[in-house]
């Protein structure tokens, strides 16, 4: 599955209800420790997401010149 691929939600409740069930299924049947680290990289995850431009924008920093 790619990440680039749309979700047809009814509205931001169901998007949460679906985020809080994928959490639950990563968390089941780990340990302390590997929640946390389970939990790092989910906050990871969102912070890239956040740092992305809105879908449909174009990236300001992608000019399509080396480096960038």
């Amino acid at each position: 599955m790619s990440d680039d691929e749309d979700w047809d939600f009814a509205g931001a409740d169901d998007a949460k209800m679906t985020i809080r069930a994928a959490i639950r299924y990563l968390l089941k049947g780990t340990t302390d420790g590997a929640r946390g680290d389970i939990v790092q990289e989910i906050i990871s995850i969102v912070r890239q997401i956040s740092n992305e431009p809105p879908p449909g924008q174009p990236d300001p920093l992608n000019d399509d010149m080396p480096g960038g």
